[in-house]
């Protein structure tokens, strides 16, 4: 670059006044190099900042990330830990995130009360027990909870579960002592015995019922309702389009691997949720995990079920005023 900066300078003193667009051209080109030598003319449109919570749900991202596809795939991944799915939403919407990891009903209520343009491009699973109300002794059914402290989010996913079995069972809310804790606090809660019950999800309800709790309610008595999804703004769909789409396929390589690799796969997903592989195995049982080939057939009906299950849940509830333009919320197009 030295070398191109000195004979610049010959250049002009040689020619001045008759090559202004080439000198032009030439301290263009040695800036550029600056840039390029300074590492300051990095591409940013592979890289993804990505937020989630531990969910098996998740498990073809966490295989993924484990066995380097989204290296392969030219990405570089900034991965940003959350307590509840809730969460990753906001800080989408205020730009801190590409991408959030989070759940149909999550992603359905950020969207209708604070109006933004959010669109679910991809489905991670849906909850097939992973999910569900723990109980302490002699608490064997939803009726039995009546009068009894029951520990869930508010707001969240599994306040639906529990007002869904509370409303099949001809109770609401009024007929329970709620405590507003996030899962994790609630499934921490109720093993330390200072809660009667607790909905909460995988490895909490495993971890629960390891010790002695009843399951008196799941995700599986309420199908199709529990989604998880990538949702992200119209902004990051355009400008990072490439890099979702290799993010989706590297995804769907781990749950290929995850299929034809159970032990393996269980050995990893252990790490990154911190249970035994055997509690994750037991896990994966209770959660059904989408490929990239279910995706095309989800968005192309079920998700749009699913979606109305929801919408109508929280509206029915009045978190929601209303479902306006809900819809548009589904996005397959880069699924198919």
């Amino acid at each position: 670059m030295e070398r191109l900066v000195t004979s610049r300078y010959k250049f002009e003193h040689k020619f001045h006044g008759t090559t202004k667009m080439i000198n032009k051209l030439l301290t263009t080109l040695a800036a550029l190099l600056v840039l390029a030598t300074s590492g300051a003319f990095a591409d940013d449109s592979m890289k993804l900042t990505v937020g989630h919570d531990l969910w098996i749900g998740y498990a073809g991202y966490f295989v993924a990330k484990d066995q380097g596809y989204f290296e392969e795939a030219g990405l570089e991944i900034n991965a940003k830990p959350f307590t509840n799915p809730g969460e990753t939403l906001p800080a989408m919407i205020g730009g801190h995130l590409d991408l959030a990891m989070s759940t149909l009903q999550n992603i359905t209520l950020a969207k209708l009360v604070t109006g933004e343009e959010i669109k679910l491009v991809y489905l991670f699973d849906t909850s097939n027990g992973a999910d569900a109300i723990i109980a302490k002794d002699p608490i064997t059914s939803v009726t039995d909870l009546k009068g009894k402290v029951v520990a869930a989010t508010q707001g969240e996913v599994n306040h639906m579960l529990l007002m869904i079995a509370l409303e099949q069972n001809g109770m609401t809310e009024s007929d329970i002592k709620f405590i507003n804790m996030s899962a994790d606090d609630a499934g921490a809660a109720f093993l330390s015995g200072k809660v009667d019950a607790a909905v909460t999800w995988e490895p909490w309800v495993t971890k629960a019922t390891a010790s002695g709790g009843n399951v008196v309610f799941t995700s599986a008595d309420m199908p199709d309702t529990i989604l998880d999804g990538i949702a992200l703004t119209p902004r990051t769909l355009s400008l990072k389009k490439a890099a979702v789409l290799a993010f989706i396929e590297a995804v769907n390589k781990g749950v290929v691997f995850l299929q034809e690799n159970s032990k393996r796969g269980a050995m990893i997903l252990s790490k990154a949720l911190e249970v035994s592989p055997e509690d994750a195995l037991a896990m994966l049982e209770t959660d059904k995990i989408y490929t990239l080939a279910d995706n095309k057939v989800l968005f192309n009906g079920p998700a749009l079920e699913s979606l109305s299950k929801v919408t109508k849940f929280l509206v029915d509830n009045k978190m929601v005023p209303n479902a306006n333009n809900v819809e548009t919320i589904l996005d397959g197009s880069l699924v198919q």
